[in-house]
């Protein structure tokens, strides 16, 4: 058994940023949902936001058979891998932390030639959902004045996203990931539509396979009341049922 204590805060109340309970965002009067599905393969569906706005929304789901819940958590906390799954990311730097204990991470990315590579800013938090709901969130907030500027990247000016785990039954977890931002510099619509549904197919597919490698499994976090056979026997749960 690996055992380690989780850092991330539990901020019990903030709003979760996965929408509404069937997955579905929706605006106040309106009947149809606001994403279109643009992809659908490998056990991956991503969806475009259609609600006018300036920014790009992309959103990708999966589901697959997931045993050692724990597993999600190491992977998560694994920054020096994240290229390996995050896809266009090539390098995660972790930065102090903030006031009330938020993770403050630098991401780089690489895109293709002649566009020019982006970093963003983010304070990252861990967020349960309502213990009726069997979920919880890893919310990401853009902080774009952490650092100064550096000339060899553009800085994406604004970013919210989460990347959301809930419980199926059956040892079956479905995963949410959902980006807005814009990514600035001249960057044409098409082209960033583009990207951004290679990044949530291409991301939600390799985080299926990373959390099967044995290097996460076994893991326990005693900050977090997840299933796996890391847990101890004594550990005490309070909210679900083992």
């Amino acid at each position: 058994m690996r055992k380690s204590v989780l850092p991330l805060p539990m901020v019990l109340l903030l709003p979760l940023l996965v929408g509404s309970v069937d997955g579905v965002v929706r605006s106040p009067g309106d009947r149809e949902p606001l994403w279109s599905l643009i992809s659908d393969l490998q056990q991956v569906r991503v969806f475009r936001q259609n609600d006018g706005g300036h920014d790009f929304a992309i959103r990708g789901t999966t589901r697959f058979a997931l045993r050692d819940e724990y597993a999600l958590v190491a992977v998560l906390r694994d920054y020096a891998a994240y290229p390996q799954w995050l896809h266009f990311v090539t390098g995660v730097d972790e930065l102090a932390p903030g006031a009330d204990g938020a993770r403050r991470l630098r991401f780089t990315t690489r895109l293709p030639w002649p566009l020019r590579d982006r970093e963003a800013l983010l304070e990252s938090r861990l967020v349960p959902g309502p213990t009726t709901t069997d979920q919880v969130t890893v919310a990401l907030s853009n902080r774009p004045r952490l650092l100064p500027p550096d000339p060899d990247y553009v800085r994406v000016p604004r970013l919210h996203g989460s990347l959301a785990f809930r419980r199926l039954g059956d040892d079956r977890v479905e995963v949410d990931y959902r980006l807005r931002l814009d990514p600035g510099g001249d960057l044409p619509a098409w082209l960033a539509r583009l990207l951004l549904r290679d990044a949530a197919h291409f991301t939600l597919r390799r985080l299926r396979a990373a959390v099967r490698q044995p290097r996460y499994q076994g893991h326990y976090y005693s900050g977090l009341d997840l299933r796996g056979p890391g847990r101890p026997a004594r550990a005490e749960n309070v909210t679900k049922p083992q």
